[in-house]
């Protein structure tokens, strides 16, 4: 598998965001703010702590992996990000998605400060 470039890690994120639907973006949230995983069987992610060390599938201690299989990509893909870009990512991404529900801003503030606080992320 070849290594994907920010901007095609990027496109692959929002994708499972745009797969997911709009209306589950802050059971999303609400997922990443108690480090659980979240998705269905063509796009999902996992954190760090899903898989122990003897897993085929670990990838480390810290971070968040994101599966995009195919028929929903062209291939089956494995993005994985530490957790200050996942932030940085996940920022911009609420941003996007107060755009369409500017209502949700202060629950989504709450969500962004437990995440903050969970994985230890410096803003």
């Amino acid at each position: 598998m070849t290594e994907l470039t920010k901007e095609e890690k990027r496109k692959l994120i929002r994708f499972y965001y745009a797969h997911m639907g709009i209306g589950r973006f802050l059971t999303i949230l609400e997922q990443y703010s108690k480090g659980w995983g979240y998705g269905d069987e063509y796009a999902r992610y996992v954190f760090a702590s899903y898989y122990e060390d003897w897993e085929e599938d670990y990838f480390g201690e810290e971070g968040i992996a994101y599966y995009i299989d195919a028929p929903a990509a062209d291939e089956d893909t494995e993005i994985i990000l530490d957790y200050q870009t996942f932030y940085q990512y996940l920022k911009d991404d609420c941003e996007d998605y107060l755009q369409q529900r500017p209502e949700d801003r202060e629950k989504v503030q709450e969500y962004l400060q437990k995440i903050k606080e969970k994985f230890n992320i410096e803003d």
